[in-house]
């Protein structure tokens, strides 16, 4: 075996035995992208130890039923994504409010601009809203959040827009 399959190996084996639930690692880009990995393994939709969100939160839906309650039970689509991918397609008559920014890392949380325009734009905590991004992690973070502020009706798109 070449030295350097040896070395991604063994890396991979002390970092695996080192993180064996996804906690931050030097091999990883950022906390977030921090998921337990193997038969250990969790779903963006069920619990992410690294984030410490329940699913009992809020609730998940899939897209067709997220359209459905768009339509039938006024519920308002609130896209997560950053202002360029929303610019790139979006959901008819939804509402921007970035969870994320870009940095020079990747994608960092902002939770405090985010709570705060959130909080002006939907200023009743009973809303009925649907919460999406581009593949459901920002939209599972930006519902805990949400869950925080003390909102009660947030449903997460499963899977997000992308």
């Amino acid at each position: 075996m070449p030295v350097r399959t040896l070395a991604f190996v063994f890396l991979s084996i002390a970092t695996a035995s080192a993180f064996p639930l996804g906690a931050f690692s030097p091999l990883t880009a950022s906390p977030l992208n921090c998921v337990p990995r193997g038969p250990l393994a969790y779903s963006s939709h069920t619990y992410r130890p690294s984030l410490g969100l329940r699913m009992s939160d809020f609730s998940t839906v899939p897209p067709a039923e997220a359209y459905e309650k768009m339509k039938g039970e006024s519920y308002t689509y609130v896209d997560v994504r950053t202002p360029g991918e929303y610019a790139s397609g979006s959901v008819p008559g939804s509402v921007l409010i970035p969870a994320f920014e870009k940095s020079l890392t990747g994608m960092s949380p902002a939770p405090e601009a985010f709570k705060q325009e959130f909080q002006k734009q939907f200023p009743d905590k009973s809303a009925k809203l649907l919460i999406s991004c581009a593949s459901g992690k920002r939209s599972t973070v930006a519902c805990g959040w949400l869950t925080d502020l003390g909102y009660s009706d947030i449903v997460e798109v499963a899977g997000g827009f992308g």
